[in-house]
């Protein structure tokens, strides 16, 4: 068996001490920041599945977390309320079918044409909860949804658990024989056609994986919270930031931009101690790591790391 790199040896320590937090530094509130950390991190490895290996830019990747997060505010309103176990996959599984309805003929676009269309389908979404305030609870949103687990280190480790099954399965997809033929697609679409590949079924295929896993991650926001409102889940915002996360990280390899994600979540709470000047020191920071390391910090790094016993070999 060929030995760890430093990379991976990082990334398990990493992992590891997520593990044990709770056991050395029992902070309720610090877990909860690291349990949307979690969920943001499943939000961009998702988003990055279908933009980062296809190159099909999604600005409204919030109308597939929203969809998630209100079948299940809709099932506890109408259906008599449902249970995490069946409300996170039904939410991943409805967002599924909304990212096959919309991916069949947003698809048929490229470049900005489909970030558009995407942008404005998320939109529509957002304005629809408002206009239907009588099903959608509007702005208030929608109360008394099934807690998580109801206990803080439970959740952690509930949110935990949900982001590295859901990063591991995003990853072994990204980095398979499927995979390839997304990055031939984004690449060189005409040449990959070309040599047999079916670009659209892909393409639809990463549209529709990518929208499972941000149901699930909106449906399992849905119950932490105990509500679902279009500040949560639906806002535009929420979109942008899990683009700007990707870029950060590092697009194109699942692990990067999940590394990303939860590095700027957690970043951006610490930077609410500095009150009114949080979003300047939060959008100078991003500025300039786009200036100096335009592949991302953890892609950036990740090659210096992997390169370094390499040079070291060749002196």
């Amino acid at each position: 068996m060929s030995k760890l790199t430093l990379p991976v040896k990082l990334l398990i320590a990493f992992v590891a001490a997520l593990l044990l937090f709770p056991l050395v530094y029992d902070d309720a509130y610090l877990m909860s920041v690291l349990v949307l950390a979690c969920i943001y991190t499943v939000y961009v490895a998702a988003w990055d599945l279908l933009s980062g290996f296809t190159g099909q830019e999604n600005f409204g990747f919030a109308l597939f977390i929203g969809a998630g997060a209100y079948i299940v505010g809709f099932m506890t309103k109408f259906g008599g309320g449902i249970t995490p176990l069946w409300g996170i996959p039904l939410g991943g599984l409805i967002a599924a079918i909304l990212g096959l309805a919309i991916g069949v003929p947003c698809l048929r676009l490229k470049g900005p044409y489909l970030a558009l269309a995407t942008l404005a389908a998320a939109s529509i979404a957002d304005r629809l909860v408002i206009i239907f305030s009588n099903f959608t609870g509007g702005e208030d949103g929608i109360y008394g949804v099934a807690f998580l687990t109801g206990d803080p280190v439970a959740d952690y480790y509930a949110a935990l658990l949900f982001m590295l099954v859901s990063v591991a399965i995003l990853y072994s997809i990204g980095h398979s024989y499927i995979g390839l033929l997304l990055k031939a697609i984004r690449e060189d679409e005409p040449a990959a056609e070309a040599g047999g590949v079916n670009a659209t079924l892909y393409k639809v295929a990463a549209f529709v994986v990518s929208a499972f896993f941000g149901g699930m991650a909106g449906a399992f926001n849905a119950h932490y919270l105990g509500y679902v409102g279009p500040d949560a889940v639906l806002a535009s915002h929420i979109s942008l930031n899990i683009i700007i996360m990707a870029v950060v990280g590092g697009t194109g390899s699942i692990i990067n931009a999940s590394l990303g994600a939860f590095a700027l979540a957690v970043a951006a709470d610490y930077l609410k101690n500095f009150g009114e000047y949080h979003l300047l020191i939060y959008t100078s920071l991003l500025i300039i790591v786009l200036l100096f390391m335009p592949k991302g910090i953890f892609t950036t790094i990740g090659e210096k790391l992997a390169l370094g016993p390499a040079a070291k070999g060749g002196k």
